[in-house]
């Protein structure tokens, strides 16, 4: 098992199975719903790390597409198939084609048709000639690549060498592999072709490189001089470099077409200075990897690589398939080809949509082992409104349904929370208010500019002192149940008494509201836990509430301490040095089960009551209320796991007697602490 995937702070894993059947995690298309929550994530965060690397931020990063492929020299584009467990080679491979883009030059790859056949005095007046130019061209790209590559990497490591995991992580993943290490050690790949060069080229260096595995090998590999490295500035450089290799290779292949004669300064080139550049790497994950080479290098006096191993294994008919399957691999990544999954144009705008939105996940759970990911809405956005219309994105939004059958009672409950949250602000006013009660003729405290002439009177009680009398400020988060069984009036109630709420706060001016909803999100094969928060008015202004409340509706089911758990250090740093509130709606007992995840019962509630106990401990205030109407079934039985999560004080609330709630709350501003 190869780990790739161990440099993520927020996604960790490792692929599993055979290390020879890696490759055919790129080539399956996801047949099941792609979590494009996730791969918004990523895309952020890869976003975020090129701009770092690269030091630029006007590299746009995005998912291929059916419209889109590769590497263009102007934009990096993602897999469609990222998820938690390949998520570091892909960020290594991302920032390598960043790196190119900043540092490669890709007009002077453009026009390599026409410098090889200067170079080479190439004729192309016929078919046989152009179709000779095009072969020699694609062969010194090749190599031009592979210097490249290295040159880019190195400069990676020097500046930025926090992110060169990431690399060895890309590296890994196309590079080090069991087959890989039996072919080079093996009797395959030692034809005087060109396909056998390249191959031992590409692997230089793993540590199972035979350097007299064919004529010239030693002299590219001085050619290339990995230790000197950073001599090669630019793309001219590595593209000079490739020009050397190229004539090597050919002089050594039989029947080869003959190339003019090229001073040939590699040797020399490669056994001058000292410089930096021993930490480029090339298809490995160890930094040493050059130091291993250069033992290597001189383990053998023998330059011409002819009859150093006899009786070499050979491989198996599984593993040759294997080997074809890896090479094919290596070279993709080499030419900036790697396979790359296409998200659908639909797919993209989802992506685009949820990234828009500021969407994040939390890593949440009862225990170290039982492990979710909470998806948390910062905001609500027009993009959700207008997604909410189309099917294709209307699942990534279960909380916003803009047809009338819905919002028209909800909407009523806005408005109505709304016009009693004036009344009940014109109270609050005073909050705003100071009370100062000044003391004069004292015998400490500031001078009293009025009575500082009755010093000259044998007075010396000429100081004042004043004590000025106001309110907190104040904090309140409302959490509300958006499951489905909150439906109908108690999620109106709920949303008129919050609106209420956040109405007479804002006029009160000095108490800041936060209000989320917990539900559920689902996309074919997959089911998380979702909190959106739907108003902060430290964001938000009071027509935001007016301008999208009225879409709200209920989803799926309630996972309770999950959402919690997944902002509860939000809430306790924005409640820091203030009267705190948390005011909490439900109607039912915890519940969410996705996989291999079950959150409910004894352990919901557990889990559930820690984290309110979390809240508790910070200072803040817990109001919890139970909706339900009087006389239901469950009623009785269900306050005893209630109170169990919430405290002694949680009790049951009439829908009806919601409005009456934000009265009594009110009351709470006014008191004075």
């Amino acid at each position: 098992m190869t780990k790739i995937n161990q440099n993520s702070n927020y996604w960790t894993g490792n692929l599993t199975g055979s290390l020879d059947m890696w490759w055919r995690e790129d080539i399956e298309e996801a047949k099941k719903g792609r979590d494009v929550v996730a791969l918004a994530s990523y895309r952020s965060a890869i976003a975020n790390y090129v701009n770092i690397v690269t030091g630029r931020t006007d590299i746009p990063v995005t998912y291929n597409s059916a419209d889109e492929s590769y590497t263009d020299g102007k934009k990096v584009y993602l897999s469609g198939n990222m998820n938690e467990k390949n998520f570091d080679p892909n960020v290594g491979l991302a920032l390598h084609e960043g790196s190119h883009i900043v540092h490669s030059d890709f007009d002077l790859i453009k026009s390599l048709y026409t410098t090889v056949i200067k170079r080479y005095n190439l004729n192309t007046d016929n078919f046989d000639g152009q179709h000779e130019a095009s072969e020699t061209t694609e062969k010194i790209k090749n190599l031009l690549n592979y210097v490249e590559d290295r040159r880019i990497d190195y400069i990676v490591f020097k500046s930025a060498p926090g992110y060169k995991n990431y690399y060895h992580a890309m590296y890994d993943k196309y590079f080090n592999f069991s087959v890989i290490n039996k072919a080079l050690k093996s009797g395959t790949h030692r034809e005087l072709d060109w396909d056998s060069y390249m191959f031992r080229i590409m692997n230089f260096t793993n540590s199972n490189t035979d350097l007299d595995a064919l004529p010239g090998l030693r002299e590219i590999y001085r050619t290339i001089n990995f230790k000197n490295i950073s001599r090669l500035k630019n793309t001219e450089d590595a593209l000079e470099v490739a020009f050397k290799i190229y004539d090597i290779i050919v002089a050594n292949i039989p029947d080869a077409v003959d190339q003019p004669e090229e001073p040939n300064n590699s040797e020399g080139e490669g056994e001058s200075g000292e410089g930096e550049g021993s930490e480029a790497i090339s298809g490995g994950s160890s930094d040493e990897s050059g130091d291993n080479l250069e033992q290597m290098e001189g383990s053998s006096d023998n330059e011409s690589g002819e009859g150093t191993v006899v009786d070499l294994p050979e491989l198996t008919p599984g593993q040759e398939r294997s080997l074809k399957n890896a090479i094919k691999k290596q070279e993709e990544l080499q030419n900036g080809k790697s396979k790359k999954v296409k998200l659908t144009k639909a797919e993209k705008a989802s992506v685009k949509s949820v990234e828009d939105s500021g969407a994040y996940q939390v890593e949440v759970g009862t225990s170290s082992r039982e492990k979710t990911q909470v998806v948390v809405y910062p905001r609500i956005t027009d993009s959700m409104v207008e997604a909410s219309n189309d099917w294709s994105k209307r699942e990534l939004y279960p909380f916003m349904r803009t047809n009338s059958y819905y919002t028209e009672d909800t909407t009523e409950a806005v408005n109505r929370g709304l016009l009693l949250g004036k009344i009940l602000g014109k109270k609050l006013k005073v909050r705003n208010e100071e009370r100062v009660t000044k003391w004069s003729r004292q015998e400490s405290g500031r001078l009293d500019k009025r009575i500082i002439a009755e010093l000259g009177f044998n007075n010396d009680r000429v100081f004042k002192t004043q004590f000025v009398e106001k309110y907190n400020d104040a904090f309140i988060h409302i959490s509300i149940d958006g499951s489905g069984s909150m439906n109908g009036k108690n999620f109106d109630n709920a949303i008129k008494s919050t609106a209420a709420i956040c109405q007479a706060a804002a006029m009160a001016g000095n108490i800041h509201v936060q209000v989320t909803l917990r539900t559920t999100i689902s996309n074919k094969n997959w089911y998380k836990p979702l909190m959106v928060v739907l108003y902060d008015s430290k964001v938000n202004k009071i027509v935001h509430i007016k301008k999208y409340w009225q879409y709200l509706t209920t989803s799926g089911t309630t996972p309770e301490g999950l959402c919690f758990e997944a902002i509860s250090k939000q809430i306790m740093s924005d409640s820091a040095g203030r009267d705190a509130f948390f005011l909490n709606y439900s109607d039912g007992m915890p519940y969410y089960s996705a996989n291999d995840f079950y959150y409910s019962g004894p352990t919901a509630v557990k889990h559930t009551k820690r984290e309110i106990e979390k809240i508790r401990n910070a200072g803040i205030e817990v109001l919890s209320f139970y909706v339900t109407e009087p006389g239901s079934w469950n009623r009785e039985s269900a306050m005893v796991d209630f109170k169990k999560m919430y405290g002694k004080d949680a009790t049951t609330i009439d829908p009806t007697k919601m409005v009456a709630l934000a009265k009594e709350l009110n009351k709470k501003f006014l008191q004075k602490s």
